[in-house]
């Protein structure tokens, strides 16, 4: 019997995506298209597999740091997974801050799945994050955070500055590429259904349906999943102040802020996850 891609939460808490990192072993598949609004990353020592993502079959071979973005539905291949790894999810709002170069943000949200060159690096580079995330220590997991944002700024330096062609397929693939894609560009301004409807050229009750049925999840909940991704990197990676991180973040006042907040992370407030993820100052 295969086992399910993604491990199952701790508790009803704890968030099936956001960032994570874990060991994948052989024998685990998808069986169902699936979406998350996270990018994720794909590394096997050994093995492979294929994804159908965005209705293209695309191989994920052993060795190869791979990347692609879950808003695109996405589903392993039998006989599923072959072969031992490291996967990791990252919200996409950390993502979009880094403001990579080359276009990598763009493919990622239009579909495409890219994958390094092979580099005997990346092998003991998977392994020294999932050993800082697991050891509890604020400064690791900081310096964990840079790595990875470094990584993943030298695999879009690597790519032709050139866009490629999208593999995001058509029809409602396609469609909510497009919307999503939106909203990740604007996230941090004041948005209405209506303004998202009209890039993608929809009314906007239909607008809600598709995108429910096709992610799982409301426009508005996706939104404030990403203005709560970028409040917490704020609040890791700076020392602004709790009404600048909401200002920042897309939320129109402190109220809001702290009620989707408290919703994705346990009930902690914004001051209290600084004090969980960062050293103690002396």
């Amino acid at each position: 019997m295969r086992r399910p891609l993604h491990p199952k939460p701790a508790d009803r808490h704890e968030p099936a995506h956001g960032f994570r990192i874990w060991r994948m072993t052989g024998g685990q598949s998808m069986e169902v298209p699936h979406t998350h609004p996270d990018i994720e990353v794909n590394f096997l020592f050994d093995g492979g597999f294929a994804y159908l993502h965005g209705g293209a079959v695309s191989p994920i071979e052993a060795g190869r740091f791979s990347v692609l973005w879950g808003g695109v539905p996405h589903q392993t291949l039998a006989p599923g997974i072959v072969g031992n790894g490291i996967w990791v999810t990252l919200p996409l709002a950390w993502f979009l801050q880094w403001r990579l170069p080359n276009g990598l943000p763009d493919r990622l949200l239009a579909g495409a799945i890219v994958a390094a060159p092979p580099d005997p690096a990346d092998s003991a580079l998977l392994k020294h994050w999932l050993a800082d995330a697991a050891s509890g220590d604020a400064d690791r997991r900081r310096v964990m955070q840079l790595e990875i944002e470094a990584r993943f700024h030298r695999l879009a330096l690597g790519m032709p500055r050139r866009l490629g062609h999208s593999s995001a397929g058509e029809g409602g693939t396609a469609l909510i590429a497009r919307i999503t894609h939106f909203i990740a560009q604007h996230y941090r301004e004041p948005l209405t259904v209506q303004a998202i409807a009209t890039d993608a050229g929809l009314h906007p009750k239909y607008l809600m349906r598709v995108f429910k049925k096709q992610c799982g999840m409301t426009v508005w909940e996706y939104l404030t999943r990403l203005r709560v991704s970028h409040a917490q990197r704020l609040l890791i990676m700076s020392d602004l102040k709790v009404l600048d991180v909401a200002m920042e973040s897309g939320f129109s006042s402190v109220a809001p802020f702290y009620a989707a907040f408290a919703a994705h992370t346990r009930d902690l407030r914004p001051l209290a996850y600084r004090r969980h993820h960062r050293p103690v100052s002396i």
